[in-house]
């Protein structure tokens, strides 16, 4: 039995299981940090976004508490940050970020202090 991913059959970053864009998705519906409720969120696109950035820095340089931080604040352009992105949401979502990937395997401690 052959585990290995076939890449040829992949049409985008977040079908990378290692982008664990399901999970990624999953917390930024649950935190929902777009306060903007007239424009469509485009949340998939926006994990799509941040699944090629992950990529990328994983085979580049590695995975840093800091550029995950970076890769969530990425999922939203300049003025969203600015305007409609709720600060204390995005904070959450940058924290949840970092466990998934950082600490998901460890005892359960919290890692915000």
């Amino acid at each position: 039995m052959n585990n290995r991913l076939d890449l040829s059959t992949i049409n985008s970053c977040s079908e990378i299981p290692a982008c664990r864009a399901l999970e990624v998705l999953a917390i930024l519906i649950e935190i929902d940090p777009v306060r903007d409720e007239h424009n469509e969120k485009s949340y998939p696109e926006r994990v799509e976004k941040f699944s090629r950035n992950y990529i990328w820095q994983k085979i580049s340089c590695g995975i840093t508490i800091e550029f995950l931080h970076a890769a969530a604040e990425r999922m939203f352009n300049a003025y969203e940050v600015s305007s409609v992105v709720d600060p204390a949401r995005l904070n959450e979502l940058k924290h949840r970020i970092v466990n998934l990937f950082l600490y998901s395997y460890d005892t359960g401690r919290d890692h915000r202090n």
